[in-house]
C-alpha cells in the first residue's frame, strides 16, 4: 500500500512540475500566413520587356536593332509594339548561345563560312557570331514567324491543337496544351513541340508573351 501511495505522490508532483512549465514557457504564436501568387504580369511593354533583361534577350535585342538600322525592315520593330497579340520571345539560348547545335547561330544549317585569313578554321562553316552574317530576310522571317495575331494563352488553348495566324503571311502556328496534369504549353508544327519554359506571362497592350529556349524551325 506505501508503495502505491509512493508512486502517486511522484505522478502528481510531476504533472504540476509540467503544468507549471507550461505556465513560465507559453507556447509560440503561430506566424501569420500570407498568401502569396505567382506574378505574371509584367507591368512593361513587350519592348521594354526584352530590353530590361539583356541578360535573357541580348540576341533579340541585337537582332531587332539590325534590322531596325534598314527602312526596308522597319515594320519589325513596329511589330513588336503591336497590341493584343502573342509574342513567343527568343531566349538566347535559341538564337546566339554557342557551343550548341540548336541555338539560330549553332545549329548546322545556319553555319557560316570563317572569313578571317588569321583564324585557324578560315574558309571553314563555323557556328555564327554576328546577325551581319545572315541575309536580312532570313532573319525577319524568323522574327515574324515568332509573332502570333491574337491571343495564344492558357484561356484560349486546350489539348485540340489551334493553327493561329503569324506574321509571316506564309506560316500559320500550331498551339495546344498537353492532356494531362501538367497542362503544358506545346507549340510547332511537329514531328516534335517546344515546351516554353516561361509560359503565359502578360505585357501591356494587351499582349501575351511566352519565352521560348529553341526557335521554331518552318516546315516546308
Amino acid at each position: 500500500m506505501m508503495k502505491v501511495k509512493r508512486i502517486l505522490v511522484i505522478a502528481l508532483t510531476i504533472s504540476v512540475v509540467l503544468i507549471t512549465g507550461c505556465e513560465k514557457f507559453p507556447l509560440q504564436k503561430s506566424r501569420k500566413y500570407e498568401t502569396s501568387f505567382f506574378q505574371n504580369n509584367t507591368n512593361k511593354t513587350v519592348l521594354e520587356f526584352i530590353e530590361s533583361r539583356p541578360d535573357l534577350f541580348s540576341g533579340l535585342i541585337d537582332a531587332i536593332a539590325y534590322l531596325d538600322a534598314d527602312p526596308a525592315y522597319a515594320d519589325i520593330k513596329e511589330m513588336f509594339q503591336s497590341q493584343n497579340n502573342t509574342f513567343l520571345l527568343l531566349h538566347n539560348d535559341a538564337l546566339t548561345t554557342i557551343p550548341s547545335t540548336t541555338s539560330y547561330w549553332g545549329r548546322p544549317e545556319n553555319r557560316v563560312t570563317d572569313t578571317d585569313p588569321t583564324s585557324p578554321t578560315f574558309n571553314q562553316l563555323v557556328a555564327g557570331s554576328s546577325w551581319a552574317q545572315y541575309p536580312k530576310e532570313d532573319i525577319a522571317k524568323l522574327l515574324r514567324r515568332h509573332v502570333i495575331k491574337g491571343k495564344a494563352d492558357f484561356p484560349n488553348l486546350s489539348s485540340t491543337p489551334k493553327l493561329f495566324d503569324t506574321y509571316d503571311g506564309t506560316y500559320k502556328m500550331r498551339m495546344f496544351m498537353t492532356d494531362n496534369r501538367d497542362g503544358n504549353i506545346q507549340i510547332g508544327n511537329g514531328p516534335t513541340f517546344i515546351t516554353p519554359r516561361t509560359p503565359n506571362l502578360y505585357a501591356n497592350g494587351g499582349n501575351v508573351i511566352h519565352v521560348l529556349n529553341a526557335f521554331i524551325v518552318a516546315t516546308p
